[in-house]
């Protein structure tokens, strides 16, 4: 037997859910939600929404490599998680898969994977899915795969849209440009599961779904504990939050904004260096030393910016001149003049996962993406958001 064989395992055919389920099970299961309940402090928003009985499909945003045991722990029934069969192969987690009762698909039989998982709900289970497919490496939602409402519909499940808050910046999180390797920022890390209304499988398709999701995302923000540090500029610390939530910044960035004092975008860029540890605000190029400089300005900003390697964001509330701009090193963005919020921009492409595809920050034609904790309901007239969170004119 090659060395290799010995660390795999074939998946075999999950049975169904045993019920009631056993005394080893519920102490097993108790004991590693007792252990996440220990490190997180899982808030449960409308948990009341969650249907007593029958098959539900409940969908979330994937945030961290710990979404599973957060939902698990906040959920009021017993929930079943779709894995990829791939991990059953390896020979340490199979066992404890397939303990748990995880329901397995493959990516490359679409069909196999809807059949296993409409079997799954038929037989009245809980099933929690992630449309996204990955984990978010940008802070923003990902393009929802609707293989999901085929599963509903031949399940005759229910669907459930859930949204993850705070998780994005925790250690398991891609928050900083990577996994794993950043120190825990506080013990009992808070995560809120905001639980939507349940939706019928013929009118749960991914518009729909998109939609609920980003609607309890604004809900999550506005109820957040960092409110505690907000003053009286309300609309600064806002727009603050939302983009302080998306990939883009490191440690030691020093933030420099050429718009006037008092502006929206100046204001907003003080409030960004009061959320972002350690940050340093500067007020011209001439203060400037070897760390990374990122500015911040208007189309009227551009001459001012100066020359080298420094990432630019250009914020505007004129969408068509946004749209006609040609910088590569300029990131654009849009904020609605009548309000002053920040509602797009566009952010560095995060690396790509081994065997996954690029998840774009960037698109050409776009005003960028939609910030994180924005509900479409709030969007200005005259804007539209595609499938994969990209901001444009309507019209276009």
């Amino acid at each position: 037997m090659l060395l290799s064989e010995r660390f795999v395992s074939e998946p075999s055919p999950i049975p169904p859910p045993e019920a009631p389920r056993s005394l080893l099970f519920r102490l097993v299961v108790g004991a590693v939600l007792g252990l996440v309940r220990a490190v997180y402090r899982v808030k449960a928003i409308h948990p009341e929404r969650v249907p007593k009985g029958g098959g539900v499909l409940m969908l979330s945003n994937h945030v961290s490599y710990v979404d599973a045991l957060i939902l698990a722990a906040a959920c009021p029934r017993p929930l079943r998680f779709v894995m990829w069969d791939v991990l059953y192969r390896v020979w340490w987690m199979n066992g404890f898969l397939r303990f748990v009762e995880t329901v397995p698909i493959s990516a490359t039989r679409a069909k196999d994977a809807v059949r296993t998982v409409a079997a799954a709900l038929k037989e009245g289970g809980l099933v929690c899915l992630f449309p996204e497919g990955e984990i978010t490496r940008h802070g923003m939602v990902n393009a929802l795969r609707k293989g999901f409402e085929l599963m509903a519909r031949q399940g005759e499940a229910k669907v459930l849209p859930v949204w993850l808050d705070g998780l994005y910046g925790s250690m398991f999180s891609f928050q900083g440009g990577h996994f794993f390797k950043k120190r825990p920022k506080q013990l009992r890390y808070p995560a809120t599961v905001f639980f939507g209304e349940p939706l019928d499988a013929k009118a749960a398709n991914a518009v729909a779904v998109r939609r609920a999701m980003l609607a309890m995302s604004e809900q999550a923000l506005m109820a957040r504990e960092a409110w505690c540090r907000a003053g009286e500029d309300r609309t600064a610390f806002v727009n603050a939050l939302r983009f302080c939530d998306a990939e883009w910044h490191r440690p030691g960035d020093v933030l420099m904004c050429l718009e006037p004092v008092g502006s929206v975008l100046h204001r907003t860029v003080l409030e960004l260096a009061r959320l972002l540890p350690g940050t340093k605000i500067i007020e011209s190029m001439a203060q400037a030393s070897d760390a990374p400089v990122v500015v911040f300005g208007s189309l009227a900003s551009l001459s001012r910016a100066g020359q080298g390697e420094r990432l630019f964001f250009c914020l505007d509330a004129d969408a068509a001149q946004i749209l006609a701009l040609r910088l590569p090193m300029v990131l654009r963005g849009y904020f609605d003049a009548a309000s002053g919020w920040l509602i797009s921009s566009e952010f560095p492409n995060p690396p790509a996962a081994e065997g996954e595809e690029s998840q774009q920050g960037t698109r050409a034609g776009t005003l960028g993406r939609l910030l994180p904790g924005l509900a479409l309901e709030s969007l200005p007239a005259g804007l539209t958001v595609d499938d994969d969170g990209f901001v444009m004119p309507a019209e276009s």
